[in-house]
């Protein structure tokens, strides 16, 4: 993962990584099939990792604000890895293929979820009625990619734990006005 952060997904190829992963040539086509699955693969690994699953029933406040909790302790638990998928999603700006298509189909499920949660929300009462439900999908999405590329880009300035963990309590208190 770490050279395909390094050299971006298309310059680097399926024998390159799994040279560097210190296995044989083959490894990635062996395992995986192709680099194509091997990215499939990590892509949706990152996206089970940020979207929990809820119960149902759970209220539609805590739905919109745990996928910033679920960075947050994606961050702390193995930040180089997430700093790696985060420039792979950041390089399909430069991709025609597979990996726009594929980041740019997540981007739209993540708003997708957030707007039915802030809808649900306002019908369980636990966000406030007057918040526009597209609007706040929207914003929360450019936020979320904005704190990501600004630690991605220069790690050491930005303490992203803490950036989230204060981006989560500020939603809190602009959802619900406490």
């Amino acid at each position: 993962m770490e050279l395909i952060a390094e050299k971006g997904y298309l310059n680097t190829t399926a024998q390159e990584i799994g040279i560097r992963a210190g296995y044989s040539r083959a490894m990635v086509r062996e395992r995986f099939g192709s680099k194509e699955a091997l990215l499939e693969s990590i892509l949706q690994d990152y996206e089970d990792r940020i979207y929990v699953q809820q119960q149902l029933g759970t209220p539609g406040l805590q739905r919109v604000l745990a996928p910033i909790l679920a960075l947050r302790d994606f961050a702390s638990e193995d930040p180089r890895l997430l700093r790696a998928v985060l420039s792979l999603n950041f390089e399909a700006l430069h991709n025609e293929d597979m990996l726009r298509e594929r980041v740019a189909g997540w981007l739209a499920q993540v708003k997708d979820g957030t707007c039915r949660a802030v809808i649900d929300g306002q019908a369980d009462g636990s966000i406030l009625g007057t918040c526009d439900a597209d609007e706040f999908a929207a914003e929360m999405s450019a936020t979320a990619i904005g704190y990501a590329y600004a630690w991605v880009l220069d790690p050491g300035a930005v303490d992203f734990e803490g950036v989230l963990t204060r981006w989560h309590d500020r939603l809190i208190a602009r959802l619900t006005r406490s």
